[in-house]
């Protein structure tokens, strides 16, 4: 069984994917991508096996179609990666993005958001946290990671994405209460914080920058671990706390 596997939830074709094929190049041997459309899966697989091939990388990649908001199906499949691989890290990509309009949007909707982004979230760390322990204590070169996409808007909510402000705060909040956990048993817990729209264009905002800087978070040796890095969009990184 390969020793460096990385298992990225939300796959798709900006910062997960982008992550995903910059991890390849860098360091894992596994990759493990879930999502909800099978066809946009099969692209970024293809994609992550180019951008490895085009470093003289192999990697083994494979999909898990996934609607993680059903709890059960996405413990089954956590099940099945960990057979497919030594888990090094998670990175949480997942997300309901959409517009709530006060008093529109209904509670349903909210309880939809908070289980994609919280108790989804809390399922894939409690399955994940006792694998990073344990290869923590390996004595080993190895870098176990728990690593969450994240926002400003837990400390500026916007009105009219009032649902995904919420749960991105309360995520926000169980992922630092994760670090205080499991940071000093080894398991480095981060947040990337993406401070704006997303865009190809955007100078700072792209997914390729941001997967640089998530692997700038993910890279760091222990004693020099931070629990987040900011990406902002006048090209600056920030690493102090910014949520």
């Amino acid at each position: 069984m390969s020793n460096k596997t990385l298992l990225l939830i939300g796959s798709g074709p900006g910062i997960g994917v982008a992550v995903s094929s910059l991890f390849a190049q860098r360091y894992f041997d596994n990759i493990a991508l879930f999502a909800r459309n099978p066809v946009q899966l099969e692209k970024d697989r293809e994609t992550v096996l180019a951008s490895a091939a085009s470093v003289n990388c192999i990697v083994t990649v494979q999909t898990w179609q996934v609607d993680i908001g059903d709890l059960r199906r996405l413990e089954e499949a956590l099940a099945e990666v960990a057979q497919f691989g030594d888990l090094e890290c998670v990175y949480f990509n997942a997300a309901r993005v959409a517009p709530s309009p006060f008093f529109e949007f209904p509670i349903s909707g909210i309880e939809e958001d908070f289980k994609v982004s919280n108790l989804a979230l809390y399922a894939v760390a409690k399955w994940a946290m006792p694998l990073l322990r344990a290869k923590a204590t390996t004595g080993t070169d190895c870098r176990p990671s728990f690593l969450v996409t994240s926002s400003l808007l837990p400390v500026d909510p916007i009105p009219e994405l009032f649902a995904l402000s919420m749960v991105k705060a309360a995520q926000a909040n169980l992922v630092k209460s994760l670090d205080k956990a499991f940071a000093p048993q080894g398991v480095h817990v981060g947040l990337v914080v993406v401070g704006g729209a997303v865009s190809p264009s955007a100078p700072a905002l792209n997914a390729k920058n941001i997967a640089e800087q998530a692997w700038n978070l993910f890279a760091q040796k222990r004693e020099d671990w931070k629990g987040q890095v900011t990406i902002l969009e006048d090209k600056l990184v920030d690493w102090e706390p910014s949520i």
